[in-house]
């Protein structure tokens, strides 16, 4: 199953922009609330550094593509409408949204850095509105959502535990699986808070809220529209917060993309520049366009940091790794001698066994052994994957 990655946030920061920079899409966008009124779902990639320059092969890349040595895995991604105080009452349609947004792995809250939109998401003078608030409303929302659904159960979940037997992470689980979260989150969150009871957890609401959204729903701060002054100064003083919070510039990425991707430029997301192949090719408003980008984005910030921000959420804050599986770890090839097709990405800490299963139910089942390409001896089924690994299965 492909990663699912969600993007939230309030109305008009730019949530559709990202989406279709990300996808290379072309959802509606408006300087207005609620222009995305469906969750939209679509596939973007994550950059790894790929294995085939250092070890000087030429790939055949299958489920995933190679440019220029940089390796782009595919997850899903999702498009959210905005949302607005109170949207877990309902508000805005605010019930609908946050049901898809728990449908996800971890979710990019985008931000209008500047300033320049009200809590309802309308635009305002630039510095009109604190973007710390849109931080603190957000996760209200979420935390509330939650909040709503636990107390509802709570005696349903307290029946289940004393006169069933059903242990205490079961029990919420059967409630609160439909957001997406697993026995073995509300185990960690159990344990880490030392939670005995329902009662404990009733008693002690919004910590195990706060602890199960962070360990379940992963939050990454994308502060949008950085090409506008202010901008700069509400970044520094949010990060100072110790805010995991990146600088992006989601309109800049999706023309980059965009122009790359008609033969105008070359630009490989995730890069700190760009190349014009032909200037005649351009129009007036591209090059100037281009310059701007050039000046306000690239010379300030290093580039867009869209690529930065995804790349961040998946292996720094979900903790995932990207490994090859490959039929003959000599010639690193399938069983069509492609020279390594394919990436799996998985969780840090899982095994080769784990990596069988996710390829296919009966492999992870029949696993008798595996190699890893420069390791000399076969490993064991429970071998820990490291990041970038080129294994080969043996099956019984």
């Amino acid at each position: 199953m492909m990663m699912k990655i969600g993007i939230i946030g309030k109305p008009n920061v730019g949530k559709t922009t990202l989406f279709n920079a990300l996808t290379l899409s072309s959802e509606k966008t408006g300087n207005y609330p609620f222009t995305t009124i469906e969750g939209t779902e679509g596939v973007t990639y994550v950059r790894i550094k790929c294995v085939c320059r250092e070890l000087n092969v030429v790939d055949n890349p299958n489920n995933s593509f190679c440019r220029d040595g940089w390796r782009f895995i595919p997850i899903k991604i999702i498009d959210t409408a905005g949302l607005v105080p109170d949207a877990w009452k309902g508000r805005g349609l605010g019930n609908m949204f946050l049901s898809k947004i728990m449908e996800t792995s971890g979710l990019i809250h985008v931000i209008d850095i500047s300033g320049s939109t009200d809590m309802e998401g309308n635009p305002i003078e630039p510095g009109s509105h604190d973007p710390l608030e849109d931080i603190h409303f957000i996760k209200r929302e979420l935390h509330m959502w939650i909040k709503e659904i636990i107390e509802k159960h709570v005696s349903d979940i307290e029946k289940m535990v004393k006169f069933n037997k059903v242990p205490l992470n079961e029990a919420l689980f059967s409630k609160l699986s439909g957001l997406s979260i697993t026995k073995e989150h509300i185990e960690v969150v159990i344990k880490r808070l030392n939670f005995n009871s329902i009662r404990d957890i009733h008693n002690n609401l919004d910590i195990f809220i706060e602890t199960i959204l962070s360990v379940s729903k992963p939050i990454i701060y994308g502060g949008n529209k950085i090409d506008i002054p202010v901008s700069k100064k509400n970044l520094a003083r949010i990060r100072n917060m110790g805010i995991d919070i990146f600088p992006i510039s989601a309109l800049s990425e999706y023309l980059l993309r965009t122009l790359d991707r008609d033969g105008k430029i070359d630009y490989i997301p995730g890069d700190s520049h760009f190349k014009i192949l032909d200037t005649k090719d351009l129009t007036p408003r591209e090059k100037r366009a281009l310059e701007y980008i050039d000046k306000k984005i690239f010379r300030v910030w290093g580039g867009t940091g869209v690529q930065k921000i995804i790349d961040h959420l998946v292996f720094k804050k979900l903790d995932y790794i990207a490994v090859y599986p490959v039929k003959d770890i000599h010639k690193l090839t399938d069983g069509e001698g492609r020279v390594l097709p394919d990436v799996y990405l998985i969780r840090k800490g899982s095994t080769l066994r784990d990596l069988a299963g996710l390829i296919h139910t009966e492999l992870g089942e029949r696993i008798k052994y595996g190699f890893v390409y420069g390791v000399n001896t076969r490993v064991s089924p429970d071998y820990l994957l490291k990041h970038r690994d080129i294994v080969s299965i043996q099956i019984y």
